[in-house]
């Protein structure tokens, strides 16, 4: 069985069966408008970095689906099929109380990470997948990145800031506040420079 879970502007993710167990197989296309040597190089590399990124979260606390095999060649990657729904379908019919739990988790994931010097990339609720047991899950690695800086850091949370005043404007407040609440759980001073770094990319943005 294959079936089509997403299409993305680089990637297509199928749900297969595969060993007798279901799981996910996310499969980087090609882009015609790219020279092929320089196009296959890409997808080589931003499948290697998934793969490897996905590896080290894991590592660093995060909950993220465990890698089971990579193919450099056809650029793909199997993982863990996650069953659920993407954060971004759910924030508009769930309550205050289960927003603000979800987001507090989503916080201390980006805290995890940032703690073992990584960032994630693209950390909006389109990357997140909640499970059957309301459990969040950090998805799409492609863009993150090891031994990152403070203005990484900063970008990180500026990205978060701009993704749910973008898309989810009515419940942003407090979605906001819970993701920096869970932020500052686990890197407490340690998360004053990114924070700050944060608003001032915000203040360049706005007056540049």
């Amino acid at each position: 069985m294959t079936e089509i879970l997403a299409l993305g502007a680089e990637s297509i993710l199928f749900k297969i069966t595969r060993w007798n167990q279901t799981l996910a197989l996310k499969w980087r296309q090609s882009k015609p408008y790219l020279l092929e040597e320089i196009d296959f190089q890409l997808r080589k590399s931003r499948t290697n970095r998934e793969c490897k990124m996905l590896t080290v979260a894991r590592a660093l606390g995060v909950r993220t689906p465990a890698v089971y095999s990579v193919d450099y060649t056809n650029h793909t990657i199997l993982m863990d099929y996650i069953e659920g729904k993407q954060f971004k379908h759910l924030v508009e019919q769930i309550s205050d109380r289960e927003l603000v739990k979800l987001c507090h988790c989503f916080g201390q994931s980006i805290g995890l990470l940032h703690k073992g010097d990584v960032v994630h990339g693209d950390p909006t609720t389109s990357n997140l997948i909640i499970d059957n047991h309301f459990r969040l899950w950090l998805v799409d690695f492609g863009l993150s990145e090891m031994n990152a800086t403070v203005e990484m850091k900063g970008v990180d949370l500026h990205l978060i800031h701009r993704a749910l005043e973008t898309t989810h404007w009515a419940r942003q407040e407090i979605m906001l506040e819970s993701t920096i609440d869970g932020y500052i759980d686990v890197l407490e001073t340690e998360s004053e420079d990114p924070l700050a770094r944060m608003k001032h990319i915000r203040e360049r943005g706005r007056y540049h």
